[in-house]
């Protein structure tokens, strides 16, 4: 989570914006923003996507420490990056953090029973993005339309609409997403 707040304060300074400035952008407040980037509030999924928005960078990149590598890129679970926000009672996990240029940005998500990708449906600046869920049961919302899929179930959607994802279960549910 450190890492990530600072590379958000990063990124917003190699702008010279203020942070009035990222958090007008980002539809946050600025305190919200500041306590963000000093690493004493978790921002949630759909706040960590409008402040990429606003930077005009994947949400990947966030978590990009610009290492270098070619391909084949494997990515060990014990080396993997997770960024958990309490506010959501979820987790992500960028599966190819390091890999420069990448064409398609994989991320493990993790809902938390009651957990959620923000409080309010929300928009990813990226064209594409496909979901399939790995363990347990989600209930994805588009369009004010909740629809629940389960183990294997796989969703493609265009993520500049609204939406969200919500574990309505007694379990954590694992969402592999790709986005593109």
């Amino acid at each position: 989570m450190e890492q990530v707040c600072k590379k958000i304060r990063q990124l917003r300074e190699d702008k010279r914006w203020s942070v009035r400035g990222l958090a007008a952008r980002a539809e946050i407040s600025p305190s919200a923003l500041s306590q963000i980037e000093a690493g004493q509030n978790s921002p949630s999924i759909a706040t960590l996507e409008k402040i990429c928005a606003a930077l005009q960078i994947p949400i990947a990149a966030i978590f990009d420490d610009g290492e270098t590598a070619g391909l084949p890129w494997i990515m060990r679970s014990g080396d993997r990056r997770k960024f958990y926000s309490a506010g959501s009672h979820a987790s992500l996990e960028p599966l190819a953090h390091g890999l420069p240029q990448k064409k398609m940005q994989p991320l493990l998500m993790v809902l938390e029973p009651g957990g959620e990708c923000g409080e309010h449906p929300y928009t990813s600046a990226e064209g594409e993005e496909f979901t399939i869920v790995i363990r347990g049961t989600a209930a994805f919302e588009q369009s004010g339309v909740a629809t629940e899929l389960g183990e294997g179930d796989a969703i493609y959607y265009d993520p500049r609409l609204p939406h969200n994802w919500h574990n309505r279960g007694h379990s954590a549910t694992t969402l592999l997403v790709v986005v593109a």
